[in-house]
């Protein structure tokens, strides 16, 4: 497909396809599923599995503006390259479970002066998942690989409570990569409660693996370690909690 997609009718499936725009709009996903007519989150269950969400035919400008995915879905086995930022779970409502397993997103763009008009870039990043009418929802980022190393970096995994509270956010088995921070969690104009960290394996470049900016830090912090492909388990020194 050479256009972006529109999934906020629900009760899609998107499966098996390649998304490769030759234009896209100034800070909007290729692959949305939110209703931006009236702000409203798609009414049913989305999933996107196998397929590519590519940037190569935009101009960078245009690519490094550019999100492959915002919204709330399950993405399964997906490749997002090419793009200003890779995964954003936002707008995501107040009921549905997320899960988000073994997806690679790499080959992030930058563009202008990331201090100016520039852009930054993050491989995957939540900025809200309100649990307060479903305190069953939750959110699942497993076994990833987010590599985020476009030279305007805020980091591989970005936690941040910037469109409403985050809960129930497990980040377990990611391979972590890049420049920025590997992994940040930030509390800005919402809480966050119950996040945890289990399992994963950071390459220690850039600023460093982690870290915890405002909030009570995370939950449960476990196993989590330096890349070392020669470890049992490619587990390297343990890097503690932030």
């Amino acid at each position: 497909m050479d256009h972006g997609l529109d999934l906020s009718a629900g009760e899609i499936v998107i499966e098996g396809s390649c998304v490769r725009p030759i234009d896209s709009a100034p800070g909007m996903p290729i692959v949305g599923t939110t209703d931006y007519n009236r702000m409203l989150v798609a009414a049913g269950k989305i999933t996107i599995r196998d397929s590519e969400i590519d940037g190569s035919l935009l101009d960078q400008k245009m690519a490094a503006q550019a999100t492959g995915f915002i919204g709330v879905a399950d993405l399964l086995r997906n490749y997002i390259h090419g793009l200003g930022s890779g995964i954003a779970i936002m707008n995501a409502g107040t009921e549905r479970a997320v899960l988000v397993e073994h997806n690679y997103v790499t080959g992030l763009v930058a563009w202008g002066d990331p201090a100016v008009d520039g852009t930054h870039s993050d491989a995957f990043t939540v900025r809200d998942f309100d649990a307060s009418v479903t305190p069953d929802r939750s959110l699942v980022v497993r076994n990833n690989r987010f590599d985020s190393d476009s030279g305007a970096d805020t980091g591989a995994f970005f936690v941040q409570s910037y469109a409403g509270p985050i809960d129930n956010l497990v980040a377990e088995g990611n391979f972590l990569e890049g420049g920025g921070y590997q992994l940040g969690l930030n509390q800005t104009n919402y809480p966050y409660s119950n996040v945890r960290a289990v399992n994963n394996r950071f390459t220690g470049t850039g600023w460093g693996p982690a870290y915890v900016q405002g909030g009570p830090g995370w939950t449960q912090w476990e196993d989590n370690h330096l890349y070392d492909p020669t470890g049992s388990d490619a587990a390297g020194d343990i890097v503690a909690a932030p």
